[in-house]
């Protein structure tokens, strides 16, 4: 998807055709999508694309190869890719996509991994093709009602290649509309074609995503809500193709702040670059999403009962009396070195910090010292890898122990911003590569105990 500059929007808009006439579409869709009708499609319990997440992500022709993927996983900021699944205009259609199967989405997903799944099919009839292009886009009819049942088919066939691939129910199925020159007639096609989309996908059980310039679709959907458009559905996400190299997901002179703003925004900030992670290349646009819920932090836990997130975490010896104390003696009970658990370090708490530091192979001196808390406040699970928009328990304990090492990576529990830069500092510190992500070569220091 490549954004084209757009000329002065226009705001003509044909009328809506009524109700009643609308209804006639249906004979004209069991003629267009017999083949592709899906009355009851076998539904997949595989991910939901793309989910809760606020982060980056990137699309590109086709989908990686494994050893790209996990490359990219571990070096990358993204956590997201968009994926071309269906539709007659693909530039790169299924013999372009030697890697992309079931297996290979299973696979990514359980590396983490989220998709953006791309239907690029009938373009608006004002789009001009490009006549040295191996692919010439097919275009909508001129007539409402064909307009409308060719949708209704395009919606099938793209939850076909959504069950096919593995995504789950309530996945969103993105319709590229590429950029085209406005006018009154062409516009309203496409908001027939967007609404008749819609309508098919949610019958489906799946969301409607719109892939555009900002200067076209994108612009000429947002003035539809704006004006209160007639029985308009509209789509559950935008993506607004505007190239401005900004990493948010604001709509510029395109997309109004009032619409899709709750977590239904992606931002193509960034098109047709070469990028290289692990000395992998690839030729991409770059994106950032905040989708579904956004990425949201897994509850706090408190093991123990008591409170083991604090702004800072002090030097303790023999006589502190306070509550980073009960924090101390429950990560020391975790590790099976001590049993009572309260705000009194005394010698029994000593010895048991003597213990974990033998452990270490340290120097026995009782006391906890930001080493200690940086390698305890590590210790657990450790994750293939966490990058922005990453949450859960691993995240809550990353920024314990960053905080531990001398750093302030908030504690929100979300792998944020502020996150990001505390793991650019660690990793320059303790002179590991210089990436964003937090994966196996981290989490070693960590939990030696290494601070920043």
């Amino acid at each position: 998807m490549r954004l084209v500059p757009g000329l002065p929007p226009t705001a003509s808009r044909s009328s809506r055709p009524s109700r009643a006439s609308r209804l006639t579409i249906g004979g004209l869709v069991a003629g267009l999508a017999a083949s592709l009708l899906l009355a009851s499609p076998a539904r997949a319990d595989g991910p939901e694309a793309p989910g809760d997440f606020t982060g980056h992500g990137f699309d590109t022709c086709m989908a990686p190869s494994q050893s790209v993927m996990d490359t990219w996983n571990l070096t990358s900021p993204f956590s997201a890719i968009g994926i071309y699944v269906s539709g007659n205009s693909r530039y790169c259609g299924d013999k372009y996509q030697p890697n992309l199967t079931a297996a290979w989405v299973s696979r990514n997903a359980d590396r983490g991994w989220k998709f953006m799944p791309i239907h690029v099919g009938r373009q608006v009839p004002c789009f001009k093709n490009n006549p040295k292009s191996r692919v010439q886009k097919k275009k909508m009819s001129t007539t409402v009602v064909a307009a409308r049942a060719e949708a209704v088919a395009e919606a099938n066939e793209t939850v076909a290649a959504l069950v096919k691939y593995g995504f789950g129910p309530g996945s969103v199925s993105y319709l590229d509309i590429e950029w085209y020159a406005r006018s009154a007639a062409c516009d309203n096609l496409l908001l027939e074609f967007v609404d008749a989309w819609t309508e098919q996908l949610h019958a489906q059980g799946y969301q409607s995503g719109l892939y555009s310039s900002g200067s076209a679709a994108i612009k000429v959907v947002d003035e539809a809500r704006l004006a209160g458009r007639p029985g308009m559905s509209l789509p559950d996400q935008m993506w607004n193709a505007w190239v401005n190299k900004k990493a948010d997901t604001k709509g510029g002179p395109y997309l109004s702040d009032s619409g899709w703003a709750n977590h239904q925004r992606i931002h193509q900030y960034h098109n047709g670059v070469n990028v290289t992670y692990g000395k992998k290349t690839l030729n991409i646009d770059k994106n950032f999403l905040d989708v579904g819920r956004g990425s949201v932090a897994s509850t706090r836990s408190t093991p123990c009962g008591v409170n083991i997130t604090f702004a800072k975490y002090p030097t303790l010896k023999v006589g502190a009396n306070r509550p980073e104390v009960a924090a101390l003696e429950c990560l020391l009970k975790k590790q099976g070195l001590i049993t009572q658990v309260d705000t009194r370090y005394t010698s029994a708490t000593a010895k048991a910090v003597d213990r974990f530091r033998a452990k270490k192979h340290w120097a026995r001196n009782g006391v906890t010292t930001r080493a200690t808390w940086t390698a305890l406040l590590a210790a657990g699970s450790r994750p293939r890898v966490l990058k922005q928009g990453s949450v859960g328990e691993p995240v809550w304990r990353l920024q314990r122990a960053l905080t531990a090492a001398g750093l302030a990576p908030g504690t929100s529990g979300v792998y944020d911003a502020r996150t990001v830069r505390a793991v650019q500092k660690y990793r320059k510190a303790r002179k590991l590569a210089g990436w964003t992500t937090t994966e196996s070569t981290v989490w070693a220091q960590l939990r030696r105990g290494k601070t920043a």
